[in-house]
């Protein structure tokens, strides 16, 4: 009986074994994940975007990539990624740095026309850096399109002579090839950048003390050829740079505002340096209120720390000051009053550097209405100013000579002989003239000359557009895209409510590059005309 019970017990078994096989218990717990190899394409996608969007456009350090707390992420948003080391993202980084300097250099070598922003500057722990961006046009067969890119962000060590300053930016000049279509250089008025620029590309008139004889090898028409290719290239200044350089001078030379100012500095410091002052500021004003700190070469952020301490109710601030036992940062009334009349005087100052601040449009253009309207904006007679008249006449006269040039090319100054006047280039005029938001507006209210002399300017300024259109190929409209500048009230609030006013008045673009600039600049007489009897210029 007991052998017939393991006889049937063995024929079962046997039976079960000849079905397919159930998953094993060690099968079913087993948790192991089979992991992405590195040629996948999702391994290869999460990495590039760890490194293009995070490390590259979020300015992350690379040891960020080893942190445990960041590898765990990345298991719980894929299990199959295994985690990139810094060390193959670094060799990653520098793999893609040569992969898009090689697509620059590519895009370069096919245009036509460049130009290059340099500067100089140092950090924090006071180490140098010398900056070089390129900027072009790209052109296709339905659009043009504005392009900026980063030539070079290279450590400076030693003295920042022009010397080593052209002797790095002609080898960054030499290894993306850019020398022979190179039209402006823009840099701030440092002299050792202006003298670095006529080192690497000196003119006619700076050529006074070179050998004559050092071009004699060439026959006649090499020698224009390098002459022509030598004056083309042409320094402009930095017009935020030389704005700055106006209201330092016009601070400079008026002593009243100074104490005002310089309690204001001990104020906005001890609100970032005392938690006590800080607590007591935060239960009268609230947290979101503050006082930013000034930065010596950004004359605006002045500005703004003057706005701050101003939108504080005057007679609470001083009680906050007396509780915090600092009653001498208390400003008395006239002091107050002086801040409300150096915010009216430098507030278009502020629209100004802003305006020609922007990164997706050309800014050139308003550089010459800047000007004219700023000394249109000195000029009237302020009847509120009762403290600051000094301030007004310094910043006038700072205007006028740090940019000479504009006001000899308008016929409001008289050219000086055998000296080159800031900011006398005529691009300014063209490219005001040009710009659909200025057109030629700028020159009834601001050109402070009789209307003879204004019809004159108007009309040289379109005779040097029309010569420089012979030579060029018919434009191509630019997509419509704008920053936004704000309207209403300010610089230019007469341009705002004309370019309303005008939506979709913009005449069309012929092929024939003359029938295109008549139309352009007779609209602009039509919008100037109109402007002139309807839209008066308020500057604030």
């Amino acid at each position: 009986m007991l052998t017939s019970y393991r006889y049937e017990e063995y024929q079962m078994n046997k039976t079960i074994l000849n079905e397919p096989q159930q998953p094993s218990i060690s099968q079913f717990l087993d948790t192991g994940v089979r992991h992405y190899s590195v040629t996948h394409p999702q391994h290869k996608a999460i990495t590039n975007a760890i490194l293009s969007d995070l490390i590259i456009d979020c300015n992350i350090p690379l040891s960020f990539v080893e942190k445990k707390s960041f590898r765990h992420f990345l298991s719980v948003l894929d299990s199959k990624y295994s985690p990139v080391c810094r060390r193959t993202l670094t060799a990653k980084t520098e793999s893609l740095t040569e992969e898009r300097r090689l697509k620059l250099k590519t895009q370069l070598s096919i245009t036509d026309h460049v130009s290059v922003t340099v500067d100089i500057w140092s950090d924090r722990k006071k180490r140098g850096f010398l900056g070089v961006t390129v900027h072009w046009v790209e052109k296709d067969a339905e659009r043009i399109q504005l392009k900026t890119n980063l030539l070079a962000c290279n450590r400076f060590k030693g003295s920042h002579t022009a010397e080593r300053i052209c002797d790095q930016f002609e080898a960054i000049c030499d290894e993306y090839d850019i020398k022979a279509t190179l039209d402006y250089i823009i840099s701030d008025n440092a002299a050792n950048m202006r003298k670095a620029f006529t080192v690497c590309f000196p003119s006619e008139q700076e050529d006074d003390g070179d050998d004559p004889e050092l071009w004699c090898d060439l026959t006649l028409e090499d020698q224009q050829t390098v002459d022509a290719a030598m004056a083309k290239k042409q320094r402009l200044q930095c017009f935020a740079h030389a704005l700055q350089l106006v209201v330092g001078d016009g601070l400079k030379e008026t002593k009243v505002v100074c104490p005002s100012l310089s309690k204001l500095s001990k104020l906005s410091s001890l609100l970032h340096t005392s938690t006590t002052f800080k607590d007591l500021f935060d239960d009268e004003f609230g947290e979101q209120k503050g006082i930013p700190a000034a930065v010596k070469t950004r004359w605006n952020s002045t500005l703004r720390q003057v706005k701050a301490v101003l939108q504080c109710d005057h007679l609470k601030l001083c009680a906050v000051l007396e509780k915090a036992r600092h009653k001498d940062l208390s400003f008395s009334p006239r002091e107050w009053n002086l801040l409300k009349e150096l915010v009216d005087i430098l507030k278009p100052f502020g629209e100004a550097t802003d305006l020609t601040q922007g990164e997706k449009v050309i800014t050139i253009s308003a550089v010459v209405p800047s000007v004219l309207s700023l000394n249109h904006h000195l000029e009237k007679p302020k009847p509120q100013v009762r403290f600051l008249s000094g301030l007004v006449r310094s910043l006038q006269t700072s205007l006028k000579k740090r940019f000479l040039g504009i006001f000899i090319n308008v016929k409001m100054a008289q050219s000086q002989e055998g000296i080159t006047a800031p900011f006398s280039d005529t691009i300014y005029l063209k490219a005001a003239a040009l710009e659909p938001a200025f057109a030629l507006l700028w020159v009834e209210p601001h050109v402070l000359v009789s209307r003879d002399i204004k019809a004159e300017v108007a009309q040289r300024v379109k005779e040097l557009i029309l010569q420089d259109a012979a030579e060029t190929d018919p434009p191509v409209p630019l997509p419509d895209e704008e920053e936004d500048i704000g309207e209403g009230e300010g610089l230019f609030a007469a341009y705002y409510k004309r370019q309303k006013r005008d939506v979709g008045t913009t005449p069309g673009w012929p092929s024939e590059s003359w029938q295109w600039l008549h139309l352009v600049l007779q609209w602009s007489e039509f919008s100037a005309m109109v402007a002139s009897f309807c839209v008066p210029i308020v500057l604030k």
